[in-house]
């Protein structure tokens, strides 16, 4: 679906092109809506993740100086 308007290609409507896109598994918003959120939780964890491994490397380096 090269516009994502639901047009599929050259207007003729979904489901006629070559199959390649996701329209070839059909899901229900909920489950569209479901998978994206479960993306998007693993993004922020996984952002969150290397936030936390900055602060410590900081932390680390901050520690090592006022022991000097």
């Amino acid at each position: 679906m090269p516009g994502f308007n639901g047009t599929g290609p050259h207007g003729m409507g979904p489901m006629t092109g070559r199959g390649m896109g996701y329209c070839v598994i059909p899901l229900s918003p909920q489950q569209e809506e479901l998978d994206y959120l479960k993306k998007q939780a693993q993004a922020i964890r996984s952002q969150l993740q290397h936030i936390e491994a900055l602060i410590r490397k900081s932390e680390k380096a901050k520690s090592a100086v006022h022991k000097e």
